[in-house]
């Protein structure tokens, strides 16, 4: 299931995080200069069109469930 959807970037993980509310503080641990390039491109254009944000919201409930499964709700 997850296959229709490609894996996110760190990129796209920063601009998830920051897009819909003002975040304090995000960390970044890029292996190479090209990665830390592209994670702080974030920061000077961080929107999300609706559908990239429906894309990455359907993707998270893939990953993560809704909470409505006991696998889900009840950790060890």
């Amino acid at each position: 299931m997850l296959g229709t959807h490609p894996a996110p970037t760190a990129a796209d993980c920063y601009r998830m995080a920051i897009a819909p509310n003002p975040v304090q503080l995000v960390l970044t641990a890029p292996k190479a200069q090209a990665e830390l390039a592209a994670n702080l491109s974030v920061l000077q254009d961080s929107s999300l069109s609706p559908t990239e944000i429906r894309h990455w919201q359907a993707y998270g409930d893939l990953v993560y469930g809704m909470g409505q499964d006991q696998f889900e709700t009840q950790w060890p």
